[in-house]
């Protein structure tokens, strides 16, 4: 499906539906990461054998695992991921996220921004579905994905459990490195705080961090610390046994062998326990 708005791109999103129900279900806004593939790998869908090996690699096609279980699922495209990547030869090598950083500055934009507002546009139209019951709404989102379900929960409280997986790591770990990832850069961040504060705006909701022990990604000695300033937010309002970590033998990758239990339960759902 397309959404369409004056004055911004089409945004391509995938609608994922059980067949033949007759009730309404639980919404679950769906994000991708980095890579070449988009929303495809999300949806489980693979044009190629790289982008197949890709999908087994990182477990990836969540959404599909998701709608299996009975849950409509929305996924959209973000930028510059997939059919929203135009010429990747254009880019000549180059990182297409820090580019498109750039470019959009000179118009007064954030990439990250764009991205969010496409996320929470998709789950607007994930909310209003009739076979949605938008009072049961949930976010999840690996690597890229994570980080931008992270956004989207801390903003939206109808987002009632958030999964988020390959993304507990902070900006100030990362700046000390040859880091410059446009599609994640927040000006100014630093002075306010950081990744682990904006994760605290999610409390006292349920939410649940996948962390793969091999996952090359992660910095072992920043995962705690980053934890424990998440933790506070949630021990100050009483909400602590909200906030859960899956720490699994694997790299980075979607896990779900806590994530599907947790939507179930919160949502309602007993069909996909």
């Amino acid at each position: 499906m397309l959404l369409r708005a004056p004055g911004h791109r089409d945004l391509p999103l995938y609608l994922l539906t059980p067949h033949h129900i007759n009730d309404q279900r639980p919404g679950v806004l769906a994000l991708h990461g980095h890579g070449p593939y988009g929303h495809d790998a999300v949806v489980g869908i693979a044009e190629t054998d790289a982008g197949a090996a890709s999908i087994a690699q990182a477990n990836y096609d969540y959404g599909l695992q998701l709608v299996r279980r009975g849950y409509i699922v929305a996924t959209p495209c973000f930028a510059p991921f997939g059919r929203r990547l135009d010429d990747p030869k254009a880019y000549r090598n180059q990182d297409p996220c820090a580019i498109t950083f750039v470019r959009l500055q000179l118009l007064g934009k954030l990439l990250m921004a764009e991205n969010l507002r496409d996320a929470l546009w998709t789950l607007d139209f994930l909310s209003r579905q009739a076979s949605v019951d938008p009072s049961r709404l949930a976010c999840v989102g690996l690597s890229l994905g994570g980080r931008m379900a992270m956004l989207a929960s801390a903003l939206s409280p109808g987002i009632k459990v958030s999964v988020l997986s390959g993304a507990l790591n902070m900006m100030q770990e990362r700046i000390g490195g040859r880091y410059g990832c446009g599609a994640q850069v927040i000006p100014g961040l630093l002075n306010l705080g950081d990744i682990p504060e904006i994760a605290s705006l999610i409390a006292p909701r349920p939410c649940l961090w996948e962390v793969g022990r091999q996952d090359a990604l992660m910095v072992p000695g920043r995962i705690a610390p980053a934890l424990e300033r998440i933790r506070r937010a949630y021990r100050a309002i009483g909400a602590l046994d909200n906030l859960e970590v899956d720490s699994f033998d694997g790299g980075h990758r979607w896990n779900g062998t806590k994530a599907y239990p947790l939507l179930a339960r919160v949502l309602k759902h007993p069909a996909a326990a």
